[in-house]
């Protein structure tokens, strides 16, 4: 099982299709602050399987704690912050 954060912005969504397509059981995180829901019937498509979303952030402590119990993740991949440098850099905790 794979925790991909930020799974449905645009390189976390690619991840996500390409692990799907190789039988991987994915567990999607994302505020969706940089991202729309809409992806996720495409991901599941070009996939060929449905992932898991959770919608939500990753500064949550207890939700990050209740993911990594409930669905026993092996991996995480991180991709969950802010795409732009001036973003990133005006907002670094976010």
């Amino acid at each position: 099982r794979v925790l991909v954060t930020g799974g449905s912005g645009y390189i976390g969504s690619h991840t996500c299709v390409q692990l799907l397509q190789n039988g991987h059981d994915v567990i999607i995180l994302d505020n969706l602050c940089n991202s729309k829901r809409s992806v996720l019937p495409v991901i599941e498509r070009l996939g060929g399987k449905h992932p898991t979303f959770v919608e939500g952030d990753i500064r949550n402590e207890a939700l990050m704690t209740e993911i990594l119990h409930d669905h026993a993740i092996d991996t995480v991949i991180h991709f969950a912050g802010l795409k732009a440098v001036g973003e990133s850099v005006q907002k670094p905790l976010e």
